[in-house]
């Protein structure tokens, strides 16, 4: 196909010939499994045939995570070059990153790390007065993801009767393209209280309190875990989000579509590992009750 040997020319300008070749061979290998033999059918590709190549591959999670990731370039150049519309590219970009997310899971006992209190403290104090503490905010106590942040606005927040705050994600904003509500919480109700007022006034003047570019905003906060000897990204406060939810004692099934994962198997595999701390909170927590 000529679109491939495009590609190939813009591999070898941009990327080691190790890269290139390997990066050829992993889309070859998607193309001649999913019978894809022409332009025409490639153009007209839909998300479901890249999960019925993971699920029909006889490869490891690691070397599904290395095609993956050849197949996302491949389809980034096809969009660039305006092969495809953004609204095809969308749909394939979200089944890879949610293919990566099980796959991840997947790949070993390396489960995702929650900031503890104190490093929390660590990080905000860092950037106290500055845009950075209002963005770590929301990501901290809404859990969202990088590119949901991206498509949010004034408009997407609403102050129920009770006093949470939620953010309303429409589908086209979701990795899953289902939409769902995320409430604004914090470990307790205090916390939860006094960072939905600070939210409030923040939104009003949502474009200049939280504009940033995805690049620069994931430059300053790689510069700011160097600094501080932290070792943490922007989902890192989604891991947060999602464990403190945990750790309240919330139903999987709730934790589950607060942070939009596909599936409950991911929640509970992902999450719900055993804690002794945490069974006993729970214990008190109901012997007290009345």
């Amino acid at each position: 196909m000529e679109v491939l040997e495009l590609w190939r020319k813009n591999l070898e300008r941009t990327k080691s010939q190790r890269t290139t070749e390997t990066y050829i061979r992993h889309v070859l290998s998607f193309l001649n499994t999913t019978g894809i033999r022409s332009e025409e059918a490639l153009l007209q590709i839909s998300s479901s045939q890249i999960f019925k190549y993971v699920d029909s591959s006889p490869l490891g999670p690691s070397s599904l995570l290395a095609n993956l990731s050849a197949i996302k370039h491949f389809f980034k150049f096809l969009l660039r070059r305006e092969y495809i519309n953004r609204d095809k590219y969308t749909d394939i970009e979200q089944a890879i990153e949610e293919l990566r997310e099980e796959l991840n899971t997947k790949k070993g006992t390396c489960y995702p790390k929650a900031l503890t209190k104190e490093e929390v403290e660590r990080i905000f104090n860092a950037v106290k007065g500055k845009k950075y503490e209002k963005i770590y905010s929301l990501f901290l106590y809404s859990g969202i993801r990088l590119g949901e942040f991206e498509h949010l606005g004034r408009n997407s927040f609403y102050l129920d009767k009770s006093g949470i705050l939620w953010i309303k994600l429409d589908a086209y904003m979701t990795k899953r393209k289902k939409g769902r509500l995320a409430p604004l919480l914090a470990p307790n109700r205090d916390e939860t209280h006094r960072i939905t007022r600070k939210m409030l006034s923040w939104i009003e003047n949502y474009e200049e309190n939280f504009s940033v570019k995805r690049g620069v905003l994931q430059v300053y906060t790689d510069r700011l875990s160097k600094r501080l000897g932290i070792p943490f990204s922007i989902h890192s406060f989604r891991h947060t989000y999602i464990t403190n939810l945990v750790n309240s004692g919330f139903p999987v099934e709730i934790v589950k579509e607060f942070a939009g994962h596909s599936n409950i198997k991911t929640t509970i595999e992902t999450y719900y590992r055993f804690s002794q701390k945490r069974a006993q909170e729970l214990v008190r927590n109901f012997m007290e009750k009345e």
